[in-house]
């Protein structure tokens, strides 16, 4: 399903509030975290194979046995009920609490590492529901940058190169739901009306300026302080331009990649090939 808004749920915010003050006290996994700079990426399991919490590593849960609500979820009344009045719990694999501020999440695709897995339990759909949100949170596909508001029911296609970044230390907290591509009677989702092209409305897309030579340049002296011990500062600084600038297609992993070439330390572009091919290209299942 490709990345679109699907319909709005009136949010009750006494109860939400309730239920999140509830979960602020679980423990939750970091799994992911890698794929940030900044960070952590904060997840807990609300619903999963086996009813089991698990680390939150997709590849680490045991497929052969049926979805149910963890004991968090089962502690989340409201909660529940969004999940149960959004999904098709028939086709639901994983239902989690997602968690990040002040960071920007390194362009890639999802579902590299899920190909061992058999086709009727692999995760091919995902929803996200904002429960938290705030303008300096930021979406991008490719070279399209978004946002996604409170209540709203997106499909969002996680095949596709994608980024996030937030501009805030507000934390932003989204509902995330991973269904499996099993044909069914139905939708996978109870509200709304989904298809099969890119709808992404016109109030939720950032109008970016084209990126300035001046700024442009800038970004090119990067390469005479970048080196292993700086990679990351240097990769957030582009990706967070992507953000707030128009540079053209596949500009993050693009400016990084020149600007590696460019740099002193001859470690630098080999990470960053090897990085990308990560990320974007061939990732096995994480252990």
């Amino acid at each position: 399903m490709r990345t679109q808004y699907v319909a709005t749920v009136p949010l009750d915010d006494e109860r939400l509030s309730a239920d999140l003050g509830r979960a602020a006290e679980f423990r939750y996994s970091e799994a992911y975290s890698n794929y940030l700079i900044g960070g952590p990426w904060k997840s807990c399991m609300l619903w999963a194979r086996g009813g089991d919490g698990g680390d939150g590593v997709l590849t680490n849960y045991s497929y052969e046995q049926e979805p149910a609500f963890t004991e968090q979820g089962r502690e989340l009344p409201y909660l529940q009920e969004i999940i149960t009045k959004v999904a098709d719990l028939g086709r639901l694999n994983f239902a989690r609490l997602a968690v990040f501020s002040d960071s920007v999440i390194v362009p890639h695709r999802d579902y590299l590492e899920l190909a061992e897995i058999p086709e009727g339990a692999r995760s091919a759909h995902r929803v996200h529901i904002p429960l938290v949100t705030h303008d300096a949170c930021f979406f991008s596909e490719h070279n399209v940058v978004y946002r996604m508001r409170k209540g709203e029911v997106w499909f969002f296609d996680a095949s596709r190169i994608h980024s996030v970044a937030s501009f805030s230390k507000e934390p932003r907290i989204h509902l995330i739901l991973d269904l499996v591509d099993v044909p069914a009677p139905g939708p996978l989702v109870k509200v709304g009306e989904a298809s099969d092209e890119e709808r992404i409305p016109p109030g939720r897309l950032v109008a970016r300026p084209a990126l300035p030579e001046g700024e442009r340049e800038a970004l090119r002296r990067l390469a005479d302080v970048l080196t292993m011990d700086s990679f990351n500062e240097v990769f957030s600084i582009v990706i967070k331009k992507h953000f707030r600038f128009d540079g053209g297609d596949d500009f993050a992993w693009r400016t990084m990649t020149e600007l590696a070439r460019e740099c002193a330390d001859p470690a630098v572009l080999p990470r960053t090939e090897e990085l990308r091919r990560y990320f974007e290209l061939e990732r096995a299942a994480d252990r």
